[in-house]
């Protein structure tokens, strides 16, 4: 079984998205093949060279007791890890920073973000903020107390922006567009689950999030799934 999460936006380990991920995983971690994380699975994502921030450490636990029963996690970056280092990739995790095609059972799976397809102008301007090198040094001069604190902030801005039918528009073209090379294309950064079937047996999901809906995708042999949390799936095949 292959499990497709997205857009958790972890901030501390108190908070809902943090508490309903860390019980999910601990219930399925058995059950898996694998995991994917389709970007977003922290509120912002700073690789410093000591330090992480504590809030994260039970989510990280978590993906540790998977490595741990030898499945591979799979992490494919999205807007908010502004800075991937070693830690990450030290800790067994294999990140991806751009779009990955992977063998999923027989079927050619796309994973991308997302992010990068958004031509919205707050994007585009946060977008460049988190990537500029200087910004990234200015950055690590601050304490991280007071950097992850402000980071997180800016970052729970950038998420306040609602989600548009321009937003969905162009997910799904880009979706549509891949689609000849791949027969699942399945991205997050909207945080709308939603799955839509094509002819030839192809299929556009989006995981949604960790935030509102608890939604993830599931691929098992021929069944391929979006779900929620609780909740009776929405079968693809």
């Amino acid at each position: 079984m292959h499990l497709f999460i997205s857009d958790a936006h972890i901030s501390n380990e108190k908070n809902r998205s943090s508490r309903m991920l860390v019980r999910f995983l601990e219930e399925m971690r058995l059950h898996l093949t694998d995991l994917y994380i389709i970007g977003d699975l922290f509120e912002i994502w700073f690789d410093y060279d000591l330090v992480f921030p504590k809030g994260y450490f039970h989510i990280l636990a978590s993906l540790r007791s998977i490595l741990s029963e030898g499945k591979e996690i799979h992490y494919v970056m999205g807007n908010h890890e502004i800075a991937i280092g070693d830690f990450l990739h030290d800790s067994g995790i294999i990140v991806h920073r751009g779009p990955a095609v992977f063998d999923v059972d027989g079927w050619r799976v796309l994973l991308s973000h997302g992010h990068k397809v958004d031509k919205r102008p707050w994007t585009a301007i946060w977008n460049f903020l988190l990537t500029s090198k200087v910004n990234h040094r200015l950055y690590r001069m601050l304490h991280p107390d007071i950097g992850i604190a402000l980071a997180q902030r800016i970052a729970l801005l950038s998420r306040k922006q609602r989600p548009s039918s321009k937003l969905l528009n162009m997910l799904e073209d880009y979706a549509r567009r891949q689609l000849h090379d791949v027969d699942i294309v399945i991205l997050g950064h909207s945080h709308l689950p939603e799955l839509k079937a094509y002819a030839g047996n192809k299929y556009y999901i989006n995981a949604g999030d960790w935030v509102t809906n608890f939604s993830y995708v599931l691929i098992d042999n021929e069944r391929v799934s979006l779900e929620y949390y609780g909740r009776r799936p929405i079968g693809a095949h």
